[in-house]
């Protein structure tokens, strides 16, 4: 059996104690959104940027061959509906113009 007055607990400077404290308030847990990783190599990189633009190039492609389907099908012309640029939302807005 243990004889004696047992050990009290080793402080923490209070620096210390307070930069625990602080990181235990700032842990949320996963935050959202997808996380991706820049690589390193050049060589990855410009097979991202490849990739990329081909996606870019065959999404377009699948719309223009939709619209004009869509297009010789419809007794009257089709109108698409776009949405402005930032650019331009900015200088009307500048000029009063909404």
């Amino acid at each position: 059996m243990a004889q004696g007055r047992p050990k009290a607990a080793a402080k923490r400077p209070k620096a210390a104690a307070a930069a625990a404290a602080a990181a235990a308030r700032s842990t949320r847990g996963p935050r959202k959104g997808g996380r991706s990783i820049a690589p390193k190599k050049l060589r990855v990189i410009h097979q991202q940027k490849l990739k990329k633009r081909l996606e870019v190039g065959i999404r377009m492609r699948i719309e223009r061959e939709t619209v004009q389907r869509a297009q010789g099908t419809l007794p009257k012309k089709l109108a698409l509906v776009t949405a402005p640029k930032a650019g331009k939302d900015k200088e009307r807005a500048k000029k009063g113009r909404g």
